[in-house]
């Protein structure tokens, strides 16, 4: 596995609404990545599984770049930041899967949860040549949702459990970063989730009750999200209902003043201030341009 360190200047990372997403999902189309220069790192709370099915271009996962190609596939943990761009002659175009690690593949089974925080500790892009047991594993998994076979979520949910094992079974450098990161970011989990299930409610989410999720002071609390996200807690929570919001404008047809609602804005008017301050467009002209 090659990779390089990047910059310090790719430092702010954003957390991502990925819809209410269940235990196990599938894009069921590829995605052509964006040509733009990578400035900016994401997280979610799944573990992200990828795979390149033409282009190339470059992933970031943390501080490591990785320069990917057709068959590699990307393993991205749980809150860990990272983002990837195609190659402008030759844009890459991925297909993904994604599982909640904290919700199970099956109804009470926290094994993979419990596996995945001790034991799998490495990330990145992994070729078909160095690591065919892996690439193989992702590849029967994306062709059991191609071709619509019987059963296809509880076959790929086995084979998922595979890779996990597989992952925990790699040694990784002492020195890489993750294991840290993991457990920084699981300080900040209890706060984390009290943000999602509570986007929508201004007046539950302050700077007091985030602290009691998190049993620390409010002091402390903000030296963990600046710590961790290069944020305040409400800079992060702004950014946590734009992204929102913006999810809502693309999947639904709710009109603007209740994707303002829904998203915890306390008025339409702050809503579109924000959402223009950080996209650079109204609202109702971002939706129009992802319509046409």
């Amino acid at each position: 596995m090659q990779y390089t360190l990047v910059s310090d200047k790719v430092s702010y990372y954003s957390p991502v609404y990925l819809g209410n997403t269940e235990r196990l999902t599938f894009s069921d189309k590829a995605y052509t990545l964006s040509t733009d220069t990578i400035t900016s790192l994401h997280f979610h709370r799944c573990l992200e599984i990828g795979i390149c099915v033409k282009g190339r271009g470059t992933c970031i996962i943390e501080n490591r770049a990785y320069s990917y190609s057709a068959g590699d596939i990307q393993v991205v943990l749980p809150f860990q930041p990272h983002l990837s761009n195609g190659d402008p002659d030759d844009p890459g175009c991925w297909k993904y899967l994604s599982f909640d690690p904290y919700k199970g593949l099956v109804d009470g089974d926290t094994t993979l949860c419990s596996l995945i925080e001790k034991d799998v500790h490495f990330s990145g892009v992994f070729s078909k040549t160095e690591y065919p047991q892996l690439t193989e594993i992702i590849e029967h998994c994306i062709a059991e949702y191609d071709q619509n076979n019987k059963h296809a979520h509880r076959y790929a949910s086995l084979l998922l459990q595979q890779l996990i094992l597989e992952l925990s079974r790699i040694p990784f450098p002492q020195n890489n970063g993750i294991r840290a990161r993991k457990k920084s970011f699981a300080k900040l989990l209890p706060a984390l989730e009290f943000i999602s299930t509570h986007i929508a409610d201004s007046h539950t989410l302050t700077l007091p009750n985030l602290a009691k999720q998190c049993f620390v002071s409010t002091a402390t609390l903000r030296r963990y999200f600046y710590t961790f996200t290069d944020m305040s807690p409400q800079q992060f929570i702004t950014q946590a209902r734009l992204n929102f919001a913006e999810y809502l404008l693309h999947h639904t047809d709710h009109s603007i003043a209740e994707v303002a609602c829904e998203a915890g804005f306390d008025t339409l008017s702050c809503f579109t201030r924000a959402f223009k301050r950080h996209y650079g467009v109204a609202p109702s002209v971002y939706r129009k341009s992802d319509e046409e």
